[in-house]
């Protein structure tokens, strides 16, 4: 059975691209060319390409929610370029992201505990006595 595109192999963190985009801004207002060259370092891409067209589509999204503003940078040198950065409600939207993402987080360590110890089942004692003998005779 291929599981490279089940869930389970962990390519489906899309939703997580919006938090990730905001985390970028929160730290200073950058052309959405840089925004991509920092998601793509990102683990959760696992090597594989950003699709710019996607990210700009977030982009543009957060911008018609309030949570991004954008300016055109018409800098001496090269063509205008869209300079992005977080607006307020952004900050605010991107302190329950990092409430949520917490959360996550610790209910992944919980479900890893599970995965990595599951229990055994008691071996057996090797006699053949049912269970019930044994305790009696225990006694």
């Amino acid at each position: 059975m291929n599981l490279n595109h089940c869930s389970c192999s962990g390519k489906h963190l899309v939703r997580l691209l919006r938090p990730a985009i905001m985390g970028i801004l929160a730290r200073q207002a950058v052309h959405g060319y840089l925004v991509a060259q920092r998601l793509k370092g990102l683990a959760m891409f696992g090597g594989q390409p950003l699709d710019p067209t996607g990210m700009y589509r977030h982009l543009k999204a957060m911008e018609d929610e309030g949570l991004v503003e954008s300016t055109w940078d018409l800098s001496e040198s090269g063509p205008a370029r869209r300079r992005y950065a977080l607006t307020a409600e952004g900050r605010e939207c991107l302190a329950l992201w990092t409430e949520t993402l917490e959360a996550y987080r610790d209910s992944v360590t919980e479900v890893l505990a599970l995965v990595r110890s599951p229990r055994r089942p008691k071996k057996a004692c090797g006699c053949k006595a049912p269970a019930a003998k044994r305790a009696r005779k225990a006694k």
